[in-house]
């Protein structure tokens, strides 16, 4: 069963808010057994790889009036102590880096390989004019952007910045730009998303932050979402390892290229499109010739 983890982040606890890291601390066993050495990336892509994870997208988390400070030239240097394992993403903020785009180039040029965004701990909206820049970055360079869509247990999070609605505007001015919603919109918008990632076929879902038994609960019904979802597990900001996580998903009853597409290729296609500069047609198996399906539509949490 191969793995490919789409969301985890570096444990670097001096650049998170107080709250961010008691947070961290209370749920993670990973910290708790680990300590400081999970701080180290050979160590960390060690545990990694003895969950079953060949590769892990490693997140900064630029968001200074909310969670945190870790920057991308940190997470960069972190992924390059073990680049067979570790694959770094870009961060910055659309409303406090005096030029986000050119400072998104730098980091791209530096070897990022996508974009995270966090619209309700940054505070703006998606579809913001100001935001665009960052999108025709990401599409010129052929990276993916992934965007929190959905709760958050941090303090001063304002909610109405993830409503994935604005979402639409994006897939449509960026059709090849790749678009991960992390969380499937965890707690308020999961029929949303499921309706979104199948009517564009650049939209993805990444399981990050849900409980992995109640997926086709959130989603139903399943296996049409799961055509469409990335694996990801918040690591180390979680309360089972990753492994447990996608052995969990393995045992629903899913088809078995549904599956591996779920674990690992969806998220290993999208990745290793970013070769192709300009963006690539983005595949997906599930396809939207027909249009999307019929999806019930819940605020089930």
């Amino acid at each position: 069963m191969r793995v490919l983890d789409f969301h985890t982040h570096p444990w670097r606890p001096a650049d998170l808010a107080a709250a961010t890291r008691a947070f961290i601390e209370d749920i993670s066993p990973a910290v708790r057994e680990h300590g400081e050495r999970l701080s180290d990336p050979v160590y960390a892509a060690e545990l990694l790889r003895a969950e079953g994870i060949e590769r892990a997208v490693v997140l900064p988390e630029h968001c200074p009036a909310t969670s945190g400070v870790v920057r991308t030239e940190a997470v960069l240097a972190h992924c390059a102590a073990a680049p067979d394992v570790l694959l770094p993403f870009a961060s910055v903020d659309p409303v406090s880096d005096p030029d986000p785009p050119a400072l998104l180039r730098d980091y791209i040029a530096a070897g990022a390989r996508g974009l995270k965004l966090y619209p309700s701990y940054q505070f703006f909206y998606p579809n913001e004019p100001r935001v665009y820049p960052l999108y025709e970055a990401c599409a010129e360079a052929g990276l993916p952007v992934l965007l929190h869509i959905g709760s958050s247990v941090i303090p001063g999070t304002r909610l109405k910045y993830c409503d994935p609605i604005h979402l639409d505007d994006v897939a449509v001015d960026f059709p090849t730009l790749p678009i991960v919603m992390a969380h499937g919109g965890r707690g308020y918008w999961h029929a949303e998303c499921a309706f979104l990632a199948h009517h564009h076929a650049n939209v993805w879902i990444d399981v990050a932050g849900l409980v992995p038994e109640q997926l086709p609960r959130l989603f139903p019904p399943f296996e049409p979402v799961a055509e469409k979802m990335l694996f990801g597990s918040d690591w180390p900001a979680m309360p089972r390892g990753p492994g447990a996580n996608a052995e969990t998903i393995a045992g629903l009853g899913l088809p078995a290229a549904t599956l591996a597409g779920l674990l690992h290729d969806n998220a290993a296609a999208i990745l290793d499109a970013t070769a192709r500069a300009g963006g690539a047609e983005i595949a997906t198996s599930a396809g939207n010739a027909s249009g999307p399906p019929e999806l019930p539509r819940t605020t089930d949490r």
